[in-house]
């Protein structure tokens, strides 16, 4: 039989192993790609070394469907299921759908997808149809309304310099039309007009959320 200790050892260890879900107060998450179009200026993953509450969130390569899955145990418990590693998910639109439909059958209250916006022009189609057949929130960082401010905050890759702000205002707007709850955040970073940030996007038809800025001592 174990020791008390042994027991909390063998439980570091797995946490250093990259976690392909991981559950933050009465939701779970789910971690299925490294690759991002940005490199946010705000984005905690490089000051906490891809480190989440304790979570390895650093994955060697993409989990397979049938890998994710077999994390999740009684998905009917949480609150609901997001996607929201420290990778952009959009990048895997077909993994998602059929990670999302299997959970749905076995009694998944809520899906979100927590994305940065530019699943369009990752994919080279509007994507928010497809979405729509199996999420039931999505919520697309923005941070700002000023397109250069934009790429100053969000630091996109080349591809994405030139029409990523614009992208994303079009995501959000054909999102609003399709998804039952879409709402768009940006994180709370100095004098920021949040009354003109919340009018702008409920004219997309969508609803705005300020999220606190993270900082080291939130990563424990």
């Amino acid at each position: 039989m174990n020791t008390i200790n042994e027991i909390e050892d063998m439980k570091i260890e797995q946490r250093k192993l990259p976690a392909l879900s991981y559950q933050y107060k009465d939701a779970l998450y789910l971690n299925i790609t490294p690759r991002c179009p940005t490199a946010c200026s705000f984005c905690i993953k490089f000051s906490w070394e891809y480190m989440y509450r304790n979570y390895n969130l650093l994955l060697p390569k993409e989990p397979s469907v049938e890998e994710v899955l077999a994390t999740i145990q009684n998905p009917e418990r949480y609150s609901e299921i997001v996607f929201c590693g420290y990778g952009e998910s959009s990048y895997r639109l077909l993994e998602m759908e059929k990670i999302s439909l299997y959970l749905k059958q076995h009694g998944a209250k809520k899906i979100r997808l927590n994305t940065i916006g530019l699943g369009n022009l990752i994919n080279g189609r509007d994507i928010s149809q497809e979405l729509a057949r199996f999420l039931d929130v999505v919520s697309i960082s923005l941070n700002t309304l000023d397109p250069e401010e934009w790429k100053k905050i969000h630091r996109p890759l080349p591809e994405f310099k030139e029409k990523g702000f614009e992208s994303v205002i079009e995501f959000i707007r054909a999102c609003a039309k399709k998804i039952p709850e879409t709402f768009v955040t940006a994180v709370e970073m100095g004098a920021q007009d949040k009354e003109k940030f919340e009018n702008f996007v409920l004219k997309l038809g969508a609803k705005a959320r300020f999220r606190p800025f993270l900082d080291e001592y939130e990563s424990v």
